[in-house]
């Protein structure tokens, strides 16, 4: 149901994050009746330069992978050979779905209304880096694309096949709110011109 759309390196427990998207029927049934989040274990993979398996625990969010950790992910592909998997005891453990990157930016967005939050999608909030800064998105434009705020509130305009893929539009929450009331497609121009 869903189409992988980027993958990210995160730090802050370190691993990798994959987000997806979804046509708007296909989130609303998976919003409505897939609600379970689990981590599985019992998966290894080779890795080169250990020349030994090593199990990797994947976090699942409605029953899409959607994070897994690993402790130098700007080097997985290096290290890890995904074409050598074995599966051992498989585990699957019960998650409560909690996002801690949401509380985080409902920090950085506390100068917006409750109907104003209510526009945003903090639900699926992570964190990601790009051009050394860190920045966690508020919408996903469903093409690869985000909306996004960083540490200081202030809120990019992030396309990954623009030319400048990371670009100011509001240095505070509430002005993003000039441009923005709900309708995705009234930020087409600014994400991408």
């Amino acid at each position: 149901m869903s189409k992988i759309e980027g993958i990210y390196f995160t730090y802050k427990p370190k691993g990798i994050s994959i987000t997806h998207s979804y046509s708007e029927k296909d989130f609303a049934e998976i919003n409505q009746n897939v609600k379970s989040s689990f981590v599985l274990n019992g998966i290894s993979v080779w890795n080169k330069e250990s020349k030994s398996f090593e199990e990797i625990s994947l976090s699942y969010l409605n029953n899409t992978i959607s994070w897994f950790a690993v402790q130098n992910p700007e080097r997985f592909h290096k290290t890890f050979d995904l074409s050598q998997l074995k599966k051992g005891q498989i585990k699957l453990e019960q998650k409560e779905i909690k996002n801690s990157n949401k509380e985080k930016v409902q920090k950085l967005l506390k100068s917006l209304s409750k109907e104003q939050l209510g526009l945003l999608e903090l639900e699926h909030t992570f964190e990601m880096e790009l051009d050394e800064k860190l920045l966690y998105p508020i919408l996903n434009m469903e093409d690869g694309n985000y909306i996004a705020v960083d540490n200081k509130g202030k809120i990019y305009r992030l396309n990954h096949d623009h030319e400048e893929e990371v670009r100011l539009i509001a240095n505070k929450p509430k002005d993003f709110f000039d441009i923005y009331n709900g309708q995705k497609s009234e930020l087409d121009k600014i994400m991408y011109d």
